[in-house]
């Protein structure tokens, strides 16, 4: 492992661990993030070297959260294999329900990233575009959005497709506690990938934005764990 540079595999792991507000037995972590056990004793042992883990009693646990949220945040974005742009007239919120809806109804697997999920979290700025993860295409034209052939920057929806492992996503006891019951009102993306999401808009307070997720994210982490 190195700390310049992180693999999907250990990007993997390590986004579970942060997330997860208690310890995490090997076989666990592999459910959960569709790598080996094998590759997940390799990439703990590595990350533990580092200082970033360490093996407690009931499983591994993050030594050092901030420092991991960090890099992780600087990481390179997940895999995507295609990513589509939609365009509706109806209030944000109800896009994202919307597309919520219709994806279940297609057995599609969707998470709110971006502004709109650090907005439940972590209220900061007022969200514009809305960022989903989907595992699948999801076909909204039926829910009354137009596809936009322009690019996302024409777009109110930007739906990136690529994998999303069962047990990446932001745990409901850490969003709780960072916004309280509304947070679970939708599935939300890991907490380092909505932060990229946020610094990749490029907007004048977005790195503001992102310290202010990070603190209440860490803070919350830091109760549970507690």
């Amino acid at each position: 492992m190195s700390e310049t540079r992180l693999s999907r595999a250990e990007i993997a792991v390590l986004s579970f661990l942060l997330g997860s507000p208690a310890p995490q037995r090997q076989v666990g972590i592999a459910g959960a993030t569709g790598v080996t056990q094998a590759r997940v004793s390799q990439i703990l042992s590595a990350a533990d070297a580092l200082g970033w883990t360490e093996r407690a009693t009931d499983g591994w646990q993050v030594r050092r959260p901030r420092e991991l949220f960090e890099r992780l945040v600087a990481t390179r974005p997940p895999k995507v294999d295609v990513v589509e742009a939609w365009y509706s007239l109806d209030t944000m919120s109800r896009q994202i329900e919307l597309a919520l809806e219709h994806a279940s109804a297609q057995r599609v697997s969707l998470q709110v990233c971006g502004d709109w999920a650090a907005d439940r979290v972590a209220p900061w700025r007022i969200p514009d575009i809305v960022y989903l993860h989907a595992d699948a295409r999801v076909e909204l034209e039926t829910a009354g959005f137009v596809p936009v052939e322009t690019g996302p920057a024409d777009a109110t929806v930007v739906v990136t497709v690529g994998k999303i492992a069962p047990g990446l996503h932001l745990d409901p006891a850490i969003a709780t506690a960072m916004g309280g019951p509304p947070a679970q009102a939708w599935p939300l993306a890991p907490i380092t990938e909505i932060a990229r999401h946020v610094l990749a808009g490029d907007g004048p307070d977005a790195a503001e934005a992102v310290a202010e997720l990070e603190q209440r994210f860490l803070s919350a982490r830091s109760e549970l764990v507690a």
